[in-house]
């Protein structure tokens, strides 16, 4: 009985995840040598897959070709070819889809690329079979406000940095519900989730969190005071940033995932919280979060 259910259950996840985007970084996969094997194998399993128009056309593969929102509304998992940057982006565009995504990494590093490129195939068996766990990553989202203008819906699955874009270090007043925390003189601050931990805030000096906690970090970078240091606060608290250039003149940056930037020049309020959308990411391999910490952090 026990195989029968496990046999129905591999059936029914094919059948689940028959619609299979290919969402290759064309920098890294030379060629497209790997998108185009991944299709071929995708066909093999009698899978649907499917590519960007940009993609389909570089790859020689017109059939395939999506729109960007059939790509994401309608796949039933996502294949992120690339390096963490690659899923970052791929995970902001479909968190409002909640489609799962798996990475397979094409890059060195790769906390959320966890599969290599040459196990690709099976990597994809496995999740044909139902052989995975899924993990719901929290996202931020951010609002931007000077004066009566206002920038909204934001969204970032690692961080939002406020940095500073000249050699003017900027003065920020960094607030946690409305509560006063502290004044930092710094060349910028991160605020990031659990997911972003091991990223510029790591390099920042900032905690390592573990991937399924609920909490946010602030973390100044570079701060000119030696009391100025990363704070952790609930992930349903709501922090918000006043930032004073010297000037009004000097320019400053706020990021998302380092890849939706958003230049900005003078006193701006800048307030971030937990976003209403998370990111799905598809993991088949058994490692723990601190299995994956010591190999990457060697």
């Amino acid at each position: 009985l026990h195989n029968r259910i496990k046999s129905f259950r591999a059936r029914n996840e094919v059948r689940k995840m028959k619609k299979v985007a290919i969402l290759p970084n064309i920098q890294k996969d030379k060629g497209l040598a790997v998108t185009k094997r991944l299709v071929r194998y995708l066909e093999e399993k009698g899978c649907q897959p499917r590519l960007s128009e940009a993609v389909a056309e570089l790859a020689e593969l017109p059939q395939y070709a999506q729109t960007e929102t059939e790509l994401y509304q309608n796949s039933d998992l996502l294949i992120s070819l690339g390096g963490d940057g690659t899923l970052l982006g791929i995970g902001r565009k479909t968190a409002k889809f909640e489609k799962p995504i798996l990475g397979i990494n094409l890059g060195t590093l790769g906390f959320l690329t966890a599969e290599d490129k040459n196990y690709a195939e099976a990597a994809i068996d496995k999740v044909l079979k139902g052989d995975f766990k899924l993990e719901k990553r929290m996202m931020l989202t951010c609002g931007i406000a000077k004066g009566d203008e206002r920038t909204e819906g934001i969204i970032a699955l690692n961080d939002i940095c406020i940095t500073r874009d000249l050699y003017k270090i900027l003065e920020f007043h960094v607030f946690v519900n409305d509560e006063f925390v502290d004044t930092l003189l710094a060349d910028g601050v991160i605020i990031c989730t659990p997911t972003g931990s091991t990223a510029y805030n790591l390099s920042a000096g900032g905690p390592v969190l573990k991937a399924d906690a609920q909490i946010i970090a602030i973390t100044p970078i570079s701060p000119h005071t030696l009391t100025s240091r990363p704070i952790v606060v609930s992930a349903d608290d709501v922090v918000t940033v006043e930032v004073k250039p010297s000037r009004e003149d000097t320019p400053f940056t706020v990021s998302a995932d380092g890849q939706n930037n958003f230049t900005l020049t003078g006193q701006n309020v800048v307030q971030i919280r937990r976003a209403d959308v998370c990111t799905t990411i598809i993991k088949t391999k058994p490692q723990s979060f601190y299995d994956v910490l010591r190999h990457k952090l060697k």
